[in-house]
């Protein structure tokens, strides 16, 4: 369902090069109209004639917005909604410049975020995989840091074209954003779709980008992490081997590595994980938004 919203009297001023009256300056939709905690949003947004997107912001967070190959004159970005985001209303902002470069009028709109309703899960593994040595819990955080800072990053161009594959064959494990337990202690949500495969099924790359981190790490084991652009990231961990190296450009389907147990595993899956401007995203939601890039 799409949500239309015309930018014509907003509390921003217009500027003297436009008309007394209030005018439209952009058509904004999205998708889906009220997005899930952890559920990736596509906005569009069609310019008047002799307009232009100069910006777009989410949570005043600036978001990377870009044209298709299509022959339309719709501006589009994807925005992610964190798993953890509380629910409620938010503010989206589109910014627009006439082709003399003066500024128009700021379009404002509300986003309402509704509750994920994730469900829980109950998990048994060896204590010394849960209760931490002081030398693993020190591993652990040095891992956890290291990752932390690739969010920040966010490479300007697009890397990635058209829709998101699943990076593997296989069947349905932990759902993204469960709730667990293990050994009858609480633990962080679950972060990423988890896809059961057998040992040594290839894993690929969702869509092309750059490999921007390959690690072998305590909780995650074998891992690859890649850069597609504009803040958006996916992971692939677990692996039992990998053949891509940091730097790597690689194209949509590539083979990254092959499916494993490596790390904290009860056996042989994938865990796929994505960010999307530093937001924990359903990898599920980010296949759906691409999809409408047909």
């Amino acid at each position: 369902m799409l949500v239309f919203l015309a930018f014509a009297a907003f509390s921003a001023p217009a500027v003297s090069a436009l008309s007394e009256e209030p005018r439209e300056l952009a058509l904004l939709t999205w998708t889906p109209e009220k997005p899930s905690q952890g559920q990736v949003v596509h906005f569009r947004v069609r310019p008047a004639e002799g307009w232009a997107v100069t910006g777009m912001s989410f949570q005043s967070r600036p978001l990377r917005f870009f044209t298709l190959e299509d022959g339309n004159a719709e501006w589009h970005a994807l925005c992610g909604v964190d798993a953890q985001l509380e629910p409620g209303q938010y503010e989206f902002q589109v910014q627009t410049m006439d082709q003399a470069g003066h500024p128009g009028v700021v379009g404002v709109a509300k986003l309402e975020v509704l509750p994920g309703n994730f469900a829980q899960e109950h998990l048994k593994l060896p204590a010394s995989m849960v209760d931490l040595s002081r030398k693993n819990l020190e591993r652990v955080r040095r891992e956890r840091a290291r990752v932390e800072s690739l969010w920040p990053v966010e490479t300007p161009e697009l890397l990635w074209k058209g829709p998101f594959l699943t990076p593997v064959e296989g069947g349905s494990g932990s759902p993204f954003g469960v709730r667990r337990w293990i050994n009858g202690q609480p633990r962080s949500p679950h972060t990423g779709q988890d896809i059961s495969a057998p040992e040594g099924s290839p894993v690929r790359a969702a869509n092309s980008g750059k490999v921007a981190f390959v690690a072998d790490h305590f909780f995650e084991g074998k891992s690859v992490f890649l850069d597609h652009g504009g803040g958006l990231y996916t992971m692939y961990f677990h692996l039992s081997r990998i053949c891509v190296r940091e730097g790597d450009m690689v194209p949509r389907g590539d083979v990254l590595g092959w499916v494993g147990s490596t790390g904290r595993a009860t056996g042989p899956h994938l865990h796929w994980g994505v960010r999307l401007g530093g937001a924990r995203v359903d990898p599920q939601s980010l296949l759906e938004r691409t999809g409408e890039f047909r």
